[in-house]
């Protein structure tokens, strides 16, 4: 199969790049934005967790003994029958629990939604479902539907609410047994029941942002039944990467994994407060309470840096009070972001600027520097600055001080005085003219040979999917390079395969436009042509490499890009 070469250009005098399409039909990425629900979700940045049932009133200690591991599996973790764990619903009174102060806590800690155990492993709902008495209100001195309270606070204080959902239920009696390993399969009947609950979440409950979904083994067809259940009820509702096979709506990260590598599309990082647990520990060690704000707060601003959602979690007592050491550390952290958190809700990732003290977002002409590790000479060095000089200061809750800034051969220097850092994090805004900064270092420059643009030398995006969190892996799904031609002129991109490539199709994108290209199967060396652009001297231009299916992993095994001027 031949590639197809249409010569329909793409004027796009902004971006001082053309694109000439190659096979099928080229198409204006901008023209086609992201979805409102998923961009919207997006947007919230931080949330609150909450683990909270009856677990939460054995507080990990069963008959005297501390049990370790995730305490909200306590019935699980000690071997407890269930005639035993039900003498813990007497102690589930909510006599303390405030959803209004809690909303409150979340919303001044910076955060944007509420997430909570509607039902966790162990079958307890916190809603007064119609399909189970093993709710507040039929089985527990509270009476009450929590989950009810907590929605109609959220809406109070509007703030976005979502819930968490097992998919795995020990105590409903058609589903399958309690195993080691939580990854179980959906029965007919839990099936059923599943779908029913969801429905009545879904249906009397007002708006709810994400169902996050947890654990099980659900065939591809149930995963897609009841990811369906959830946007035919509520289309703008996100499901969770925890569905399985591919039916997400964003990805979900592994318990408390703050990644170190960039991800693509929708995401969000699920941390605890303490890593041993989500549910409440009564027997938890909690001291250090600047270090656990240091330490949240560097996951906060490391995970919305690189463009994810930041999920901390918190679980409340039996009675529903919230621990006082995790208030207070959402507190800190509300502290921090009064000053900061422009930088969290508005910067944009830089994925290509690489800096010896931490890493940047930006948002237009302002470039955030997160500052990490701060230099001995109270200098920050941001390389290969291209734009005039800026103006910087230290973001601050109070009025902003002005901070020396100097070019030397292409180095931006700012003077960062001790005495300004912020020993949590420290953020330095800096306001530049201009389209572009710096030359990042892993830019391409372009002169009149042709270049190869080698997967090595790419930047690579990633996702992460499983048939259940024990096949949970992440794989290449695109990879990027930035390129800046000396010249201006007009450029073409070849594709070289190495011999005995499988039959693969690609999307190339370039600054918000993209054309496909199909390289069959063949037992020899292939090249086409797929692209031509028009660079202009001295602007850097992105181009990003994509398996034609969205999402699935890239098949560039052998694939070498060669960026050639025409002559």
């Amino acid at each position: 199969m031949n590639i197809m070469r249409s010569l329909t250009r793409f004027a796009i005098p902004a971006l001082a790049i053309n694109v000439i399409g190659g096979g099928g039909t080229a198409a204006n990425a901008a023209e086609r934005p992201e979805a409102a629900p998923v961009a919207h979700w997006r947007n919230q940045k931080f949330g609150l967790m909450m683990h909270w049932g009856l677990y939460s009133v054995a507080g990990g200690v069963w008959k005297g003994k501390q049990i370790e591991g995730y305490n909200e599996q306590i019935k699980h973790r000690a071997k407890i029958s269930w005639p035993d764990y039900l003498t813990l619903e007497p102690g589930f009174t909510a006599e303390k629990w405030d959803p209004d102060t809690i909303a409150q806590l979340a919303k001044d800690a910076g955060m944007r939604y509420v997430v909570i155990t509607s039902k966790h492993h162990d079958g307890f709902n916190l809603w007064h479902t119609r399909l189970s008495d093993f709710n507040p209100v039929d089985s527990t001195p509270a009476k009450k539907d929590v989950l009810k309270m907590l929605s109609d606070a959220c809406a109070r204080k509007k703030m976005n609410f979502g819930v968490y959902y097992s998919l795995i239920d020990w105590h409903y009696p058609g589903a399958a047994p309690m195993s080691d390993s939580n990854s179980d399969p959906i029965t007919p009947a839990l099936e059923n029941y599943t779908l029913g609950q969801l429905r009545e979440l879904l249906t009397g409950y007002g708006p709810i942002s994400e169902v996050w979904f947890d654990m099980s083994a659900p065939t591809p067809q149930q995963s897609k039944k009841i990811a369906d259940v959830v946007h035919e009820l509520q289309p703008d509702c996100m499901v969770s990467g925890r569905i399985w096979n591919g039916e997400d709506d964003f990805m979900v990260c592994g318990d408390n994994e703050v990644p170190d590598t960039w991800s693509e599309g929708a995401w969000e990082s699920p941390v605890t407060m303490f890593h041993d647990t989500w549910g409440y520990r009564s027997w938890q060690q909690r001291d250090n309470l600047p270090g656990k704000i240091r330490e949240k707060i560097r996951d906060l601003a490391m995970v919305t840096s690189r463009g994810g959602n930041y999920l901390l979690n918190i679980g409340p007592r039996g009675d529903g009070s919230i621990v006082e050491f995790d208030a207070d550390v959402l507190k800190g952290i509300g502290k921090w972001m009064k000053a900061n958190g422009e930088a969290i809700y508005t910067g944009e990732p830089e994925p290509h600027l690489k800096l010896e003290f931490g890493y940047a977002t930006r948002r237009g002409g302002r470039l955030y520097l997160y500052v990490t590790a701060p230099a001995s000479d109270e200098k920050l060095h941001v390389p290969g600055w291209i734009a005039q000089l800026p103006k910087a200061h230290v973001l601050t809750a109070g009025k902003p001080e002005p901070l020396l800034c100097k070019i030397d051969e292409g180095i931006l220097t700012i003077k960062l005085p001790a005495d300004l850092l912020d020993p949590n994090l420290t953020i330095v805004a800096v306001d530049f003219a201009g389209k572009q900064p710096c030359i990042p270092s892993d830019a391409v420059i372009v002169n009149e040979a042709p270049v190869t643009l080698a997967s090595s030398s790419a930047l690579a995006w990633h996702r992460m999917s499983g048939n259940d969190y024990y096949s949970l892996h992440s794989f290449v799904t695109a990879r990027e390079w930035v390129v800046m031609p000396r010249k201006s002129g007009l450029w073409k991109v070849i594709a070289k395969r190495s011999a005995g490539g499988a039959h693969a199709g690609f999307v190339l994108s370039a600054n918000g436009h993209e054309a496909q290209f199909i390289l069959p199967d063949s037992a020899n060396a292939q090249e086409q042509e797929c692209l031509s652009l028009e660079l202009k001297a001295g602007e850097m231009a992105t181009l990003k490499l994509h398996d034609i299916g969205p999402g699935s992993e890239l098949n560039d095994k052998g694939l070498e890009l060669e960026l050639a001027p025409v002559k």
